[in-house]
């Protein structure tokens, strides 16, 4: 049973639709639905019990980043386009670029205290969002409707010792897939958890040559990336809230890593 702690933004109605349209078209690959209790608050969802251990807690192996890329291309490809996009609009470049402007506008340039490297990092990432990355990318092929995540945390998937399963859909919704591509290999998680450097042994280039892209796609996800690492970047700053639990180092890491890709 799932008892969710925040629901105010529909998280629970999502979770349940996501399971019951991975369900239908790729059964196995997540939880299966049992009930749900929309009446109560907290509001709960009762599932089945998906064996395995989280990807990310340990060094993975190929035969994990290759089931890793074999999960993430069914959901990716079971659910037809159009229920994706009578279920889920997917998210256009124009939307990612307001949800950068809000949590950059909600946060301070960093002061002397922290190293120059991250002072560097927020004003390329200033200059990112207020550029037109967003109408170039737009512009790149066409976009292909998918069921995605919105959460490609490493903890999101399972390795059962043969095959990778997905949980957790309460932000699930539809997405570009070259847009949740970029979301997963620039998540995180691939390099830290919240305690210490990560262990996951997993290399984002690596992790997207795996991928099965058209070339139009490969480029898309190129001019995504920058973006979420724009992302992680502020989210790391310190008068983010969360700041005080971020282990060492993770945000310098991450600004040298938005100042290689941009």
């Amino acid at each position: 049973m799932k008892t969710f702690r925040r629901w105010e933004q529909g998280q629970h109605l999502r979770e349940w639709r996501g399971l019951n349209l991975l369900h239908q078209f790729a059964p196995g690959l997540g939880p299966e639905p049992i009930s749900a209790e929309f009446d109560t608050e907290p509001p709960r969802i009762v599932m089945s019990r998906v064996p395995g251990e989280p990807l990310g807690i340990r060094r993975a192996t190929s035969q994990q980043v290759d089931a890793l890329v074999v999960a993430i291309e069914r959901m990716h490809r079971c659910i037809p386009g159009s229920v994706v996009a009578t279920e889920y609009p997917p998210d256009s470049p124009a939307e990612l670029v307001a949800w950068l402007e809000a949590i950059l506008a909600s946060r301070v340039r960093p002061t002397d205290a922290v190293a120059p490297v991250v002072r560097m990092a927020f004003d390329a990432a200033a200059d990112f969002v207020g550029s037109d990355w967003a109408a170039r990318a737009a512009s790149i092929g066409e976009p292909s409707p998918v069921f995605g995540l919105c959460d490609n945390n490493l903890a999101n998937f399972l390795w059962d010792g043969m095959a990778v399963h997905v949980v957790d859909f309460e932000s699930a919704r539809g997405y570009e897939r070259a847009y949740d591509i970029a979301d997963l290999v620039e998540h995180i998680s691939l390099r830290w958890t919240l305690s210490a450097p990560s262990p996951s042994g997993i290399v984002a280039d690596d992790l997207l040559n795996r991928f099965d892209l058209r070339s139009d796609e490969r480029a898309r996800v190129r001019a995504y990336r920058p973006a979420f690492a724009v992302y992680w970047l502020l989210k790391l700053l310190p008068d983010d809230a969360a700041h005080p639990r971020n282990p060492p180092g993770i945000l310098e890491n991450q600004a040298e890593r938005l100042l290689a890709i941009r």
